[in-house]
């Protein structure tokens, strides 16, 4: 078995400019050259990936959507996904961008973590784009192409700038005018509470741990997670253990054992039974389906 791959570069066609912060590739390109990978693999870098017209899969951490142009995806760094475009005439653009592109350039450089878009939760992973809407978003990518092209200071901050928008533009789609204050509030510490989830996941596997650490009670929290996502606490804290096992999982050079302990499990045997209860496949199944 092999490993699957991690990129670090953000150009997927040459090792040149190797170093950049942001590269925008035209689709059409990737695919008559055939840069885009053919296998899942994950990338240290975000990426979006719009699709103006095409067709095809796009597997993201296990689940599958299909692909109907026009939709943008939206992918953080550590993600496995696996993109099959049968339409070889597809159009659109894929752009891959650094964590700290916006380090220097905004001062809460974090902010893009905690867009939905991108956040732990991954409440969006892609946004269908309406028909009224595709001219605005044709627009938006086209500067982000034209200025992509340019190299000068001010052409780099207008791209960041209008990467913002894009990324706002989708959010203000999905945003709720009617959401009540507490409602706000509600995320805002769910938020805080994800995020400590993908800090400890490893290590603590009980809501009562993260409710300490939000100065708030075990049965509050729960009560929020459910109210906002639908979700217990439990819930959500099982599940980010379990997705993380699946990319350890695609990883050949760990054995289950070593996954186990890396995920806190002293005992391997409660590891398989306690992800067979929650992915309802065992370890060594899913390791076999994903190979096969």
């Amino acid at each position: 078995m092999t490993h699957f791959p991690v990129y670090s570069a953000c150009n997927l066609i040459t090792n040149k400019d190797s170093e950049q912060k942001i590269v925008v590739h035209e689709l059409k390109e990737l695919l008559t050259d055939e840069h885009l990978p053919h296998k899942p693999h994950r990338h240290t870098f975000y990426q979006v990936l719009y699709i103006e017209k095409g067709s095809g899969t796009h597997k993201i951490d296990f689940k599958e959507y299909p692909i109907s142009g026009p939709v943008i995806y939206f992918l953080a760094p550590g993600q496995v996904h696996d993109l099959s475009i049968t339409d070889k005439n597809a159009l659109g653009c894929l752009i891959n961008f650094n964590p700290d592109l916006f380090s220097s350039f905004l001062n809460k450089s974090q902010c893009i973590d905690q867009l939905p878009i991108f956040s732990f939760n991954r409440s969006v992973s892609y946004y269908k784009l309406p028909e009224e809407q595709i001219n605005d978003y044709r627009h938006i990518f086209q500067k982000i192409k034209t200025l992509y092209q340019q190299h000068t200071k001010t052409s780099k901050n207008l791209l960041k700038i209008h990467l913002l928008e894009l990324f706002y533009t989708v959010l203000n789609e999905l945003n709720n005018p009617e959401e009540n204050i507490n409602i706000t509030n509600q995320k805002n510490l769910i938020y805080k509470f994800e995020k400590l989830v993908e800090e400890n996941h490893s290590t603590e596997h009980y809501p009562k741990y993260y409710a300490d650490k939000l100065a708030i009670t075990a049965n509050y929290l729960n009560f929020i997670c459910k109210n906002v996502s639908g979700k217990t606490a439990g819930e959500i804290i099982r599940n980010r253990i379990i997705l993380e096992a699946k990319r350890l999982l695609i990883n050949s050079e760990f054995s289950i054992s070593q996954i186990s302990f890396q995920l806190g499990f002293e005992d391997n045997s409660y590891f398989t039974k306690f992800f067979k209860t929650n992915a309802r496949i065992s370890p060594s199944e899913f390791r076999n389906h994903i190979y096969r």
